[in-house]
Formats: C-alpha cells, sequence, structure tokens
C-alpha cells in the first residue's frame, strides 16, 4: 500500500507586512520538549519544518500492552511564540500526515496576530 511522504510537523506562513521573529516549541504527552526552533521570516515567507526520523518512528512504531496501541499516546502540545511577546498553543494527536499551521497577519486578523491551526492529508 502506498501512503506518501509524510507531511512536515508544522508550517508558518507569514502574510503579514513585517518581518515577524516565530519559535515553536513541541511537548509530548508527558510535557516533555521534544523540539524547539527560531524562525526569522520576512513577509510572504514561509517555512515548513520536516518531521524527524525519531519523531515518524516513534508515532507509527505499534506496541503491544494487552491491545493494540502507540508509543506516543496522548496529545502534543505546540507552543508559538510570536516576537517575543504573543504566545499560543495548540494540542493535537500525533500523526505521520497532519501538520500544525501557524498563520501570522496582524493587519487583518483583529483577534490575534496569528492563528493557529491542524490540517490532516
Amino acid at each position: 500500500m502506498l501512503v506518501g511522504s509524510p507531511d512536515p510537523l508544522f508550517y508558518i506562513y507569514n502574510n503579514d507586512l513585517q518581518n515577524h521573529e516565530v519559535t515553536v516549541e513541541v511537548f509530548d504527552s508527558y510535557n516533555e520538549s521534544i523540539f524547539k526552533g527560531t524562525y526569522e521570516l520576512s513577509p510572504d515567507e514561509q517555512i515548513a519544518q520536516p518531521k524527524s526520523f525519531w519523531l515518524l518512528l516513534r508515532w507509527s512504531m505499534p506496541w503491544s500492552k494487552g491491545k493494540y496501541t502507540y508509543f506516543a499516546e496522548g496529545e502534543y502540545e505546540f507552543k508559538v511564540i510570536l516576537d517575543g511577546e504573543t504566545t499560543d498553543t495548540c494540542r493535537t494527536l500525533p500523526h505521520a500526515w497532519s501538520s500544525v499551521v501557524i498563520d501570522i497577519d496582524k493587519k487583518n486578523n483583529s483577534d490575534s496576530p496569528m492563528r493557529i491551526r491542524v490540517v490532516t492529508v
């Protein structure tokens, strides 16, 4: 069965007219930090952070504890800090074909300067 390559861990889109610094930290279901990165994005720039081989293995390896379970049980939390001041989070179940999408648009988004959502293919 062909399934294609996994989606990135997350995408960041800077839809704003200014440069922005974005820090993303990912915590597993045990609240352990498994990834942290800081990115400088120019207007209309985007990045895609690939999932590491270790993370893909961890999310797809079945383990048996009397029933079919996964090593990556529980939700993962994505903590996003925009320009060192605005913080938002997103919780999602780990999956090789899902990504967190971070949209930055201070000008057009009146509620918040960024929006975080999960996309699964």
